[in-house]
């Protein structure tokens, strides 16, 4: 299929927020995904939001924060023109700050998303990756600075073993307690220690809670650090 063509035969599903993409990234980035967790948990009553053990970031200093921009893939040995152009046609979709989360149907025979892939999905607005799989380029992925989690890596080349076939529907991934829906636009947010899913209609809701927790805990923090009897620190900041 002629590259002119490709946009023609994909429909465009464009990601929207009534938040502002940045602002809410940026305050996201200064928590941590353990703070997030328990405010899903303890304050709303939302449990098993984490991936489970296994994906973390290609360096420890990356973090993920913004909306998900959903894929799955197939484990097929096809290579037909349609479903290869499936990955070039989706990144027209993509909207400023989303994050790419990928579904890979269990797949372990080769590397899911690289370095080419990150760039141009970057150059579309992208802002990072959750493959709930493998990466490959890893060293590049690194040197670009393009936020990248996986599971695992692997040189092996994708086409003709693993495919895209959709993107923006509900996917699956590995969650702490089985299964977790993740839908368009929900809030992803990754640290070194794993990856967290915000429903989208909480996103704003549950960061200011957890900005609260923050304050208070820098608060107990720095009451126990002057020896402050921990009953009375819990006591007065709600936080141990």
């Amino acid at each position: 299929m002629a590259a002119d063509k490709i946009v023609d035969v994909y429909e465009r599903r464009y990601l929207k927020v009534d938040y502002d993409i940045d602002d809410i990234a940026a305050r996201y980035k200064r928590l941590y995904t353990a703070l997030i967790y328990d405010t899903m948990e303890i304050e709303f009553g939302l449990t098993g939001r984490s991936m489970e053990p296994g994906i973390y970031p290609l360096k420890d200093e990356m973090q993920v924060a913004g909306p998900a921009f959903t894929v799955i893939r197939r484990t097929t040995p096809n290579r037909d023109d349609y479903t290869h152009n499936m990955r070039l046609g989706l990144v027209n979709s993509m909207t400023h700050g989303c994050i790419l989360v990928s579904d890979v149907q269990g797949n372990k025979n080769c590397g899911q998303f690289g370095e080419i892939t990150a760039t141009t999905m970057r150059a579309h607005g992208c802002a990072g990756a959750v493959i709930d799989g493998s990466t490959r380029d890893s060293n590049y992925l690194v040197n670009m600075g393009f936020p990248t989690f996986v599971r695992f890596r692997s040189p092996v080349e994708g086409l003709g073993r693993s495919i895209i076939v959709d993107y923006q529907i509900p996917i699956y991934v590995n969650g702490v307690d089985g299964l977790i829906q993740v839908n368009p636009g929900d809030y992803v947010f990754g640290d070194m220690d794993g990856v967290v899913f915000v429903p989208k209609d909480l996103t704003v809701k549950v960061l200011e809670v957890a900005e609260k927790a923050f304050e208070a805990e820098k608060a107990s923090r720095e009451a126990m650090r002057q020896g402050m009897d921990p009953f009375e620190v819990y006591n007065k900041y709600g936080r141990f």
